[in-house]
């Protein structure tokens, strides 16, 4: 049995702050209610379209490095990165005399 003496005396400012919150959570209740239907749903996904790009969407330089942040992906970049620089520092320490000693380098690149 609930007693009516615990409840404590009932003010007019206590009445204020009760009608404050219900105020506040029926405001709140009616912005999740406008959020919902067909209608809400296509302006959302309209409003996420503008600002955000899906990885199908995106072409080129901007899909790398998508790709490339991914935490999967580190250990490939990151040996990418490496192989590419050695690779690089190989091609551009080769000097002329070996190039044309070089088998493949005079049978496609030197001229005869």
């Amino acid at each position: 049995m609930s007693s009516s003496s615990n409840i404590g005396e009932f003010t007019s400012t206590r009445a204020n702050s009760v009608f404050e919150s219900h105020k506040k959570y029926l405001e709140w209740r009616k912005s999740e209610w406008s959020s919902r239907g067909e209608a809400a749903l296509a302006k959302r996904v309209a409003a996420r379209a503008t600002t955000h790009k899906t990885w199908r969407q995106m072409k080129g330089f901007q899909l790398m490095a998508h790709e490339m942040n991914h935490p999967g992906n580190k250990p490939f970049v990151i040996g990418m990165g490496v192989m590419s620089a050695l690779y690089f520092y190989a091609f551009m320490s080769q000097s002329e005399e070996s190039r044309s000693n070089s088998e493949y380098w005079s049978k496609y690149h030197m001229k005869k």
